[in-house]
């Protein structure tokens, strides 16, 4: 499977090639659904990663995108989905977007962001705080927002080769034909095994190969747009396959509680619909509407050889949703309006082994609604506002067999000033009240008998508050990011005297620190940048045996040095460096994960030129010095990897 994969991407790369060599016309302006920026609108604190910064960090999926962005942890979790969190938040609190719709699966809340090629993406917008309110209910700590490539930012295509049988390639040809805006895609991630720095003392085979850590994932996306008159539009589809294995918790035995899990088989397919109508001016309708379906197959097996099956659990999802904005004038007032709804429906059926006797069909269902409203005003020279407020529900009318679960109501508000101070600075403090409301997978799913079910489990509430600080002058850029949240009812989990985990609602939670980014033009090719957070969270006194929230490192930080000569080289280090967090064990001792450092080298060279385009060979090592980094007790982040390929910019 490998080999068809880069074999397809090299072929698509051809494509992409002869295509874009052809030139690039007049394209379309992106119809940004969640939340686009303007003028006289004041936003949280955002971090926006273009194209250009996108290819320069080598990325081969939308989680490696997202590395190294202050706030943002991405993690794998104890499932193997490679997950973003947002200030130390859970993932299920950061919302994920894919040209205005949700990609995460509504069953699990989450997505796993590591099997998206890279290439296929043409912008990132992270937005932290209180989120706008087009992004819906339950963006409590922020979203992640991503933007596929349109013809303004042309053609692209890789392929690379590394160490442990990895590979990845993409190719994706985008150009204005005519009237139409195209954009296909398709891409490739395939591994043996993740490399591994350093001896676990359970569950490992190899010294070398992390046990069951295969992959391999492709990807195929197809989106076309138009404009007439003052109606632009564009329809997209995407389609993802892969299987894969998860490593096994390498810190307890097998008799506590060990995960032997594989995917053989999962698959998503994601319909979107973008529609933008002017109205004049100063006021517009924009329209998204998506349908996703989605189908995995989990094998649990009976121990590390992976050989006996003692369960297997088939998933059935199908998703559909729709959000609608209404921006106008009244009178100095700029008006903003906002609606989603969204139902899902999950299928699943279990079968125990050795029997092979499947259990019953269970069917959930669960739906989601939002709406609010928020208003642009201009209070004074050089002082801008945005106050909005929404109205957010959740509904549960089908679930299995377990017991129905009330219909669930909250209401969210938001406000924001913007204070020009001057000479390249601005402040800009913000907060609000969000809501997220527990899955269906949390309230109904026993994940092949690992957790005990809280029919109690209350929606998480939080309140937010930031004070930004930019500052840019003489090719130096300066932003500092304070923050608060002050958390009610947070999900954590608890080990029960049978081994099994439960969910449950911690009384209070609060988390604050400070975000920061510099940086600075040290000459005309040479750039340095250092960016990280510090986080300190605790749960309130009593609500938890351990008042300090597992998984939550006291601090994040990246330094990088980029030297780019034009037509010769670009060369980039990366140092990350992690602090101190902790975790719990299979019987729910506390834990400590030590602090630690990575370091990873770029490199990229042209070698020929089409028309306007180059053809680069690029160098990349991950994690050089073999560094062993546990984002959570058992589960340590991947060793040394190097990688060569080729790129057409």
């Amino acid at each position: 499977m490998s080999r068809r994969i880069l074999g397809a991407c090299a072929v698509a790369g051809h494509a992409a090639l002869a295509i874009g060599a052809a030139g690039a016309q007049p394209s379309l302006p992106p119809i940004t659904v969640t939340a686009p920026a303007a003028p006289v609108r004041v936003l949280p604190p955002q971090t926006i990663v273009t194209i250009d910064e996108l290819v320069d960090r080598q990325p081969r999926s939308l989680a490696d995108v997202l590395r190294g962005i202050a706030g943002v942890t991405v993690r794998a979790n104890s499932r193997g989905e490679t997950v973003a969190r947002i200030r130390g938040a859970e993932e299920r609190q950061t919302q994920v977007f894919l040209d205005g719709a949700p990609l995460a699966v509504p069953w699990d809340g989450r997505i796993d962001l590591g099997l998206l090629p890279a290439g296929l993406i043409g912008d990132l917008r992270v937005v932290k705080g209180a989120a706008p309110i087009e992004y819906g209910a339950n963006t409590v700590a922020g979203v992640v927002d991503f933007q596929t490539r349109q013809s303004s930012q042309g053609s692209f295509a890789h392929l690379e080769a590394g160490s442990r049988g990895s590979g990845s390639g993409s190719a994706v040809l985008a150009e204005k034909l005519g009237p139409i805006d195209l954009t296909l895609a398709g891409g490739g991630i395939t591994r043996d095994a993740e490399p591994l720095a350093g001896a676990l003392p359970f569950n490992q085979i190899s010294n070398a190969r992390r046990t069951n850590t295969d992959l391999d994932a492709s990807s195929l996306f197809a989106a076309l747009g138009t404009s007439i008159g003052d109606v632009r539009v564009r329809a997209s589809v995407l389609r993802v396959d892969s299987q894969r294995g998860i490593a096994p918790e390498s810190d307890r035995p097998s008799d506590a509680g060990v995960r032997y899990w594989r995917y053989p088989e999962i698959a998503l397919t994601q319909a979107t619909l973008n529609l933008a109508v002017a109205l004049g001016s100063r006021s517009e309708i924009k329209a998204v509407a998506w349908h996703q379906d989605f189908g995995q197959t989990i094998e649990q097996y009976r121990d590390l050889s992976y050989t006996t099956l003692r369960r297997t659990q088939v998933d059935d999802d199908s998703t559909t949703g729709a959000r609608l904005t209404l921006t106008h004038d009244l009178g100095p007032v700029h008006l903003r309006w906002a609606a989603s709804a969204q139902s899902s429906t999950h299928r699943q059926v279990e079968t125990d082994f050795p029997s092979a006797r499947a259990g019953p069909r269970l069917t959930y269902r669960q739906a989601l609604y939002s709406a609010g409203v928020e208003a642009d005003a201009r209070i004074a020279p050089g002082i801008r506002a945005t106050l909005g407020a929404a109205y957010d529900a959740v509904e549960n009318p089908l679930t299995g067999d377990k017991p129905r679960q009330p219909s669930l109501q909250a209401g969210a508000a938001s406000g924001a000033l913007r204070f020009d101070l001057g000479d390249g600075a601005m402040l800009t403090v913000s907060g609000g009240r969000r809501t997220r409301f527990p899955t269906a997978r949390e309230l109904f799913g026993e994940a092949l008998g690992r957790f005990a079910l809280n029919p109690d489990l209350r929606p998480e509430q939080a309140w937010l508050v930031d004070a930004e600080l930019q500052w840019g002058r003489y090719g130096l850029a300066v932003s500092v990011n304070p923050f608060l949240i002050r958390s009610h009812d947070t999900l954590a989990q608890r080990v029960l005297a049978d081994g099994r985990r439960q969910r449950f609602n911690l009384a209070g939670a609060t988390s604050y620190g400070i975000d920061a980014r510099i940086a600075h033009d040290l000459a005309a090719n040479l750039r340095f940048e250092l960016s990280g957070t510090l986080l300190r969270a605790r749960a309130n006194a009593g609500s938890a045996p351990v008042r300090r929230l597992p998984q939550r490192p006291s601090f994040e930080g990246l330094a990088v040095i980029d030297w780019n000569v034009a037509e010769r080289f670009d060369l980039r280090a990366e140092l990350r460096a992690v602090g101190k967090a902790i975790d719990f064990d299979a019987g729910g001792g506390r834990v400590t994960l030590p602090a630690a450092a990575e370091l990873a080298l770029r490199a990229a060279i042209p070698f020929a030129r089409l028309g306007s385009h180059q053809l680069l060979l690029t160098f990349a090592v991950d994690n050089v010095t073999d560094a062993q980094i546990f984002p959570q007790a058992g589960l340590p982040s991947p060793g040394r990897l190097w990688r060569v390929g080729l790129r057409f910019d």
